[in-house]
């Protein structure tokens, strides 16, 4: 596995960590990965109605010995049925274990390094087996979210030679990319999520600009580090015009997602010493309203297609954020919290609540 130090991209998603085995608390087995290849899992699913969760969980190729790297386990996870399945292991390469199943598509796309030069975008189509290399361009990317089987890839990534987190829709037919506000080198785009009711984006970003000045006062204050504004804004996919939805002064977006009309966020009053905050943000008027929830979770939270509960990683304890890591199922009117996957001696870095 290689070592890289990129510290300017703020990823608050990266772990160095391990993990084997499968339950509803482990992994499917897998066999040794040789290096760069991608290596077949259990029978595809197939893609129609309904949703899925696509999830990325990182472990050693051999279990805990590190001789022979890391390797990101992709699986799904239907509602429906609630059957877990591995699809591929694709080898960790990347500054950052980042892979999305696409089940309309029959494809996982994924990061990985190229000649140690920076991350650029790959697909793995679940049908022929092969893997192709979509881009060139890159250095490191955030965020990979599908859309439509005709629609584009919508990346948060850092282009060559440059610093901030730009928001890229990548057009699969094509094979080019269309990078929004390309000459603004200020603001970063940390969260995507895709609305499949409104056909739009919607984003959360940050001024680079903005946050090196919070810095700068918490260190001559010596205090906690306040967080820059975030603003949300919705792109519609076909004409990629962009508007407001809500802008948190002082306030960071931990995570976003979006369904139906309206947004679920997780956010944070200062950077890395405050729990974090749930709300739901009306799209239309921007109307925002706290939730109290029982869970522990900075990140991947989304609004179940029927809006009776959330699915979440983090921990079911309130008070240790890594006690029985995992993803779950929080039903609003029975406060229950259902564990659909543990983590054991590896790492969930991801998960995203996509339809077939």
């Amino acid at each position: 596995m290689k070592e890289r130090s990129y510290g300017f991209i703020i990823l608050s998603l990266l772990v160095p960590a391990l993990l084997s085995s499968c339950s509803p608390s482990s992994t499917p087995s897998a066999e040794p990965v040789p290096s760069k290849q991608v290596q077949s899992g259990e029978k595809t699913a197939l893609a129609g109605q309904g949703q899925y969760l696509s999830m990325t969980y990182t472990e050693y190729v051999n279990g805990k010995n590190t001789d022979k790297g890391m390797v990101m386990r992709v699986m799904t996870y239907d509602l429906s049925s609630k059957k877990m399945t591995k699809l591929a292991d694709v080898p960790y390469t990347s500054q950052y274990p980042l892979s999305v199943v696409s089940l309309p598509d029959h494809k996982i796309y994924y990061s990985a390094d190229v000649d140690d030069k920076g991350d650029q975008l790959f697909s793995y189509d679940l049908n022929s087996k092969k893997t192709e290399q979509l881009s060139d361009n890159l250095f490191a990317i955030n965020r990979i979210v599908p859309t439509t089987p005709e629609g584009p890839l919508v990346l948060a990534a850092v282009k060559k030679g440059e610093r901030t987190l730009k928001t890229i829709f990548y057009n699969k037919s094509t094979h080019t990319m269309q990078f929004l506000h390309d000459e603004n080198q200020d603001m970063n785009t940390w969260s995507v999520s895709y609305n499949s009711s409104k056909s739009a984006t919607y984003i959360s970003q940050f001024s680079e600009n903005g946050r090196d000045k919070q810095r700068d006062i918490a260190t001559k204050k010596q205090s906690t580090m306040l967080p820059p504004d975030y603003k949300v804004t919705e792109i519609n996919n076909a004409t990629k015009q962009e508007r407001s939805v809500i802008t948190l002064k002082n306030e960071q977006i931990l995570s976003l997602s979006s369904s139906n009309d309206q947004l679920l966020l997780v956010t944070a009053r200062f950077i890395n010493h405050s729990n974090p905050e749930y709300s739901l943000v009306d799209i239309v008027t921007g109307k925002r309203t706290k939730l109290e929830l029982p869970i522990s979770s900075r990140s991947f939270i989304y609004m179940s297609p029927d809006g009776k509960g959330i699915y979440y990683l983090g921990s079911a304890s309130q008070k240790n954020q890594e006690e029985g890591r995992g993803v779950y199922y929080y039903d609003f009117t029975s406060k229950i919290q259902t564990p659909i996957f543990i983590q054991e001696e590896g790492f969930i870095n991801s998960f995203m609540l996509l339809n077939k």
